[in-house]
C-alpha cells in the first residue's frame, strides 16, 4: 500500500497517543469486569482478580514509557504490546476455567473489538497481534485435547476467528481511509501554502506592474499637459475637446493605479505612516471648497460644518488626503439629489469627521462588507457607478495604520454617513512615524498661493506637477470629477471626401468620453451615428432612429447590452440589425458568452476605430448579401410554382396522362438517388417541364385515341422543339431548355431532333427518357391498356442500350424493386 510522505512520522505520534490512551482503557476495563467472575467463577475469583491486577500493572507500565523522550521510536511496539497483554489476560482465564467451554472466550472477542477503535494500526500488525491472540486461546485446547462438545468447539471458534479476520480487514480499510485522509491534508495544506505564496507573489507582481505602467503613463501625462494647456500653440476647440478627454483619462489612470499601489502596500504590511503637524480644519476646507463646484454641476449642496476645532494635530497628511478625498467623491457620485455635509469635530480624546449624504444608500446586507476589497454594492452588469471597489477598503487601512476607526451608518434611499475617529495623540503613541515638514506640505502651500481657493480645472497652473509627476492631487481629482465631454459640430459631408459611404450606426455606452470620442471618428468615416447613455434610451434610439447596425457597451446602468440586445432580437420588426458588443472584460469566456446570447460580433477595449469600422462595414454588408439571397430565394420558390402549375396544366389536357408530370419526376428521382447524383433545382424542373413542347401540339393530334398518321406523327415529334423554344427566353431555365431539347433522344442515335448518341446525350435527359417511358408502359392509353410490371420491366430491359442507357435502366430497375408497393402485379407504382 502506498503511502503518503509524511504519513509514517504523523502515525508514530499517533500510535504513542493511542497506546496512552490503550492502557488506561484496559486498566479500567479489566477491573471493571471482576464482577463476572464473581457471578460466573466464584471458585476463580482470586485467580482472576490477580490476574487482573498484573494487567493494570503492566498497562501502567505502557502508560509511564509513553512518556520517555524516544516514545515515537517504539510507540507502535507499545500499543501491539497493550493489545495482547489485555487479550492473553483474558485467554489464561479462559483455560483456567473450562477450556473451550467457557464463555469467557467472548472477552477475547470484546478485546480485539475494543481494541480496533480505541487503538487502531495498520492491517500487518494486527494481522500478527491477532494472530498470537488466537494461537494462544487454540494451541493449548489442541495440546490438551479430550474435545466433547464438538458443536461448542466449532461455535466458539467460529465467532472469535470472524472477529480475528473482522478485525484484520477492519484495519486494512481503516488504514487506507487513514492514508487518504492524511494524503487530502496534506494537499490542501499544500495548496493553503501555495496560495499564501501566491498571494505574495500577486502582490509583488501586482504592485511591480502598477508601477512600471505608471512610468510609461507619466510620460504621456507630461507632454499631454503641455498640449492641453497650449504650450506649444493655440489648440482649436475640437483638438482641446479630444486633448482634454486624453489628459483626464490618463490622470483617472494613474489614479487608480497609485490606489493600487496603496493597496499593495496596505496587503503587504509595507505602508509606513509618517506623522507631520496637519491643521485638519484647513485640510478638510480646502477639500470641499475644491469638490464644491462638481457638486454643484450635479445641483448638490455641499457644506462644511466646523463644531469644534481641535487645532493642529499630528497625523499622517497624505492618507488624511486620501480619506477626505475618497468619502467626498463617494458622497457625490452616489446622491442625485439633496445635500452632502462634512462634518469636523471633537470627541473623548480624538477628532471626528463625518460625511452625511442623501444619495441611494447602502442595503442593510451590505454594510457589514463595505469596506472589504474590491466590493461593490452594485456589482451586476447593470451597475450605474464605476469604480474599481478599492476606495473605502483604502479609507478603512489609512484609518486604522493611524489607530483610528471608520463607521457607515446607511438607510437605502434616504443617504449614508460615514464617521471617522482619529487619536489626537500619535505623536505620543507613534513616535517612530514622526517625520518633518513634508514635501507634499510645501507643494500644498504653493497651490494655495497660486489658486486659493480651487476654482476650477480652467485656472490649472502650469508648475502644478513639476514636483511630483507620478501623484494625483487634489486639483487633479477634481479636474477628473468636474469635466464633461462637449459634442462639437460634426464635418459637414464636403469635409468627408474620400471615405466610403456610410450607414447608420447606434452607438450606446455609458462612458461620456467614450461616447463623444467613437461618435466623432464614426462620422468622419463617413458614418451617421446617434448615441445614447444606456440601454433603456438605447432601446428608444432603436424605435426612432432605425439603425443599420447597433454597437453596444455591456455594462451599463439601468439596461445593460445584454438585455438591449435580447429586447431587439425579440421585436420582429428589428431582429435582422447586426449588434457589435464592446467591453472592457476581453476574456474568451465573455466573448463566447456574448456570441451565445446572440451577438453578431464582439469587441475589446480600447476601441480601434478602424477595427470598428471594419467591422461594422462587413456586417452590414453581410446582412444586405442575406436580404438578397432571401430575396432570390424567395423569386426561385415562386419560379418553382410556377414550373408547378406548367406542368399541372399540361397534365390536365389529357385525363389519360394526369399526374404524369409529377410521376416522371418521382421516376426520375429515384434514378438519381441510386446513381448518386444530386437532386437540384434544374433537375426538378427539367422532369416536371420535359413535355412543355406539348402546348404548341393541337388537342386533335394529343388527345387522339389511336395511332397517328405520318403527317401527325411529324408534329408531334416537334414537342421537344417548342419545349426548349420557350424554356430558352429566361436565363434562369437555359440549362433546363437544353434538358428538354434533348428528352427524345435514344442512345443508339436514333431518335429526335437531333439524332445525339450516347453520352452526348445530357445524363438528366438520358433519365427522362427512362422515366417517361416507364410511365407510358404502366398507365393506360386511349390504344392500348397498361402493362404488367413484369411485361414493362421486360420492355425496358429490351431497350436497354439502344434506345436507353443502360446506366441508367440498371438504376431505375434496382431502385423500383426498392420502391414498388408490395402485392402490385401491375402499375409498378411505388
Amino acid at each position: 500500500m502506498t503511502t503518503h510522505p509524511g504519513y509514517a512520522e504523523e502515525q508514530k505520534d499517533r500510535a504513542v497517543r493511542n497506546a496512552r490512551i490503550a492502557a488506561i482503557f484496559a486498566a479500567v476495563a479489566i477491573m471493571l469486569f471482576s464482577f463476572l467472575d464473581q457471578i460466573v467463577y466464584p471458585d476463580y475469583f482470586r485467580t482472576f482478580l490477580l490476574i487482573r491486577l498484573i494487567v493494570v500493572l503492566l498497562s501502567a507500565a505502557t502508560l509511564g514509557l509513553t512518556y520517555l523522550p524516544g516514545a515515537r521510536s517504539f510507540g507502535h511496539g507499545l500499543g501491539m504490546f497493550q493489545y495482547v497483554i489485555t487479550a492473553f489476560s483474558v485467554v489464561v482465564m479462559v483455560h483456567l476455567s473450562e477450556g473451550y467451554l467457557s464463555p469467557y472466550y467472548a472477552g477475547v472477542s470484546f478485546v480485539l473489538i475494543a481494541f480496533l477503535a480505541i487503538l487502531p494500526m495498520d492491517h500487518i500488525r494486527a494481522a500478527v497481534v491477532c494472530s498470537i491472540i488466537y494461537a494462544s486461546y487454540i494451541v493449548p485446547i489442541a495440546i490438551r485435547g479430550g474435545i466433547t462438545e464438538w458443536a461448542v468447539f466449532y461455535n466458539n471458534n467460529a465467532f472469535l476467528l470472524g472477529t480475528v479476520l473482522l478485525a484484520i480487514i477492519s484495519s486494512y480499510m481503516s488504514t487506507r481511509l487513514r492514508i487518504r485522509e492524511y494524503a487530502a491534508r496534506w494537499e490542501l495544506a499544500q495548496a493553503n501554502e501555495d496560495l499564501k505564496h501566491l498571494d505574495v507573489l500577486k502582490s509583488q507582481f501586482f504592485a511591480n506592474v502598477s508601477h512600471e505602467v505608471r512610468t510609461p503613463l507619466t510620460s504621456i501625462i507630461a507632454p499631454v499637459q503641455s498640449l492641453y494647456e497650449g504650450e506649444l500653440g493655440e489648440l482649436t476647440e475640437e483638438q482641446r475637446i479630444l486633448l482634454a478627454q486624453v489628459y483626464r483619462n490618463a490622470l483617472r489612470l494613474l489614479d487608480m493605479i497609485n490606489q493600487m499601489l496603496d493597496f499593495a502596500r496596505f496587503d503587504a504590511k509595507k505602508m509606513q505612516v509618517k506623522l507631520s503637524e496637519v491643521d485638519l480644519a484647513a485640510v478638510i476646507d480646502d477639500t470641499v471648497s475644491a469638490f464644491r463646484e462638481v457638486a454643484v454641476n450635479k445641483s448638490l449642496e455641499l457644506d462644511y460644518v466646523l463644531d469644534d476645532p481641535p487645532g493642529p494635530i499630528y497625523l499622517d497628511r497624505e492618507k488624511m488626503d486620501r480619506i477626505l478625498t475618497n468619502l467626498v467623491r463617494n458622497a457625490i457620485k452616489f446622491t442625485e439629489q439633496g445635500r452632502i455635509i462634512v462634518r469636523l469635530g471633537r470627541y473623548n480624546g480624538g477628532v471626528a469627521i463625518s460625511v452625511e449624504d442623501t444619495g441611494i444608500g447602502i442595503p442593510k446586507n451590505q454594510v457589514s462588507t463595505i469596506f472589504e476589497r474590491f466590493r461593490q454594492v452594485d456589482s451586476t452588469s447593470t451597475r450605474r457607478y464605476e469604480g474599481t471597489g478599492l476606495g473605502l477598503t483604502i479609507v478603512k487601512e489609512s484609518v486604522e495604520i493611524q489607530k483610528g476607526t471608520v463607521e457607515v451608518t446607511s438607510k437605502p434611499g434616504q443617504g449614508t454617513t460615514f464617521t471617522v475617529r482619529l487619536p489626537m495623540n500619535l505623536d505620543m503613541r507613534m513616535p517612530e512615524a514622526m517625520s518633518k515638514r513634508r514635501e507634499s506640505d510645501r507643494r500644498r502651500g504653493e497651490r494655495r498661493a497660486i489658486n486659493p481657493r480651487y476654482e476650477g480645472p480652467e485656472r490649472r497652473s502650469g508648475s502644478r506637477r513639476r514636483h511630483d509627476l507620478a501623484s494625483v492631487d487634489l486639483e487633479d481629482l477634481v479636474f477628473i470629477d468636474s469635466s464633461q465631454p462637449r459634442d462639437v459640430p460634426m464635418p459637414t459631408d464636403e469635409q468627408q471626401s474620400g471615405t466610403l459611404p456610410g450607414f447608420r450606426v447606434l452607438y450606446v455606452e455609458d462612458n461620456a468620453d467614450l461616447r463623444s470620442y467613437v461618435r466623432k471618428m464614426l462620422h468622419r468615416k463617413g458614418h451617421t451615428v446617434t448615441t445614447a447613455v444606456d440601454g433603456l434610451e438605447g432601446w428608444t434610439k432603436v424605435e426612432s432612429f432605425e439603425p443599420e447596425v447597433i454597437v453596444s457597451d455591456i455594462m451599463m446602468p439601468r439596461l445593460d447590452g445584454y438585455d438591449l440586445m435580447q429586447k431587439i432580437h425579440e421585436d420582429t420588426r428589428f431582429q435582422g440589425i447586426p449588434i457589435v458588443l464592446t467591453t472592457a472584460k476581453s476574456e474568451i469566456d465573455e466573448r463566447i458568452r456574448g456570441l451565445r446570447r446572440g451577438a453578431d460580433d464582439y469587441l475589446a477595449k480600447p476601441i480601434n476605430i478602424s477595427e470598428l469600422d471594419a467591422r461594422i462595414r462587413n456586417l452590414v454588408t453581410r446582412r444586405l448579401f442575406h436580404e438578397a439571397v432571401a430575396r432570390a430565394a424567395s423569386l426561385e420558390h415562386r419560379m418553382h410554382d410556377l414550373t408547378m402549375s406548367f406542368s399541372r396544366s399540361l397534365d390536365l389536357r389529357d385525363h389519360y396522362t394526369a399526374d404524369h408530370s409529377t410521376d416522371v419526376l418521382t421516376y426520375g428521382t429515384i434514378i438519381a438517388e441510386e446513381m448518386g447524383l444530386s437532386v437540384n433545382e434544374s433537375f426538378r424542373d427539367a422532369l416536371l417541364l420535359h413535355d412543355l413542347g406539348k402546348i404548341g401540339v393541337p388537342d386533335r393530334i394529343l388527345l387522339k385515341e389511336g395511332p397517328l398518321d405520318g403527317e401527325e406523327w411529324t408534329v408531334m415529334k416537334k414537342h421537344a422543339e417548342y419545349g426548349a423554344h420557350l424554356l430558352a427566353q429566361f436565363d434562369s431555365f437555359r440549362e433546363v431548355s437544353e434538358i428538354v431539347l434533348a428528352h427524345q433522344e435514344r442512345f443508339d442515335g436514333s431518335g429526335y431532333p437531333r439524332g445525339l448518341e450516347g453520352t452526348d446525350i445530357p445524363l438528366t435527359a438520358r433519365i427522362i427518357a427512362v422515366a417517361d417511358a416507364w410511365h407510358a408502359m404502366i398507365e393506360d392509353r386511349p390504344y392500348r391498356k397498361a402493362l404488367e410490371t413484369s411485361a414493362a420491366m421486360a420492355e425496358l430491359s429490351a431497350g436497354s442500350g439502344t434506345q436507353f442507357d443502360p446506366a441508367v435502366v440498371d438504376a431505375f430497375l434496382r431502385g423500383i424493386a426498392k420502391h414498388a408497393k408490395p402485392g402490385g402485379t401491375s402499375g409498378g407504382k411505388v
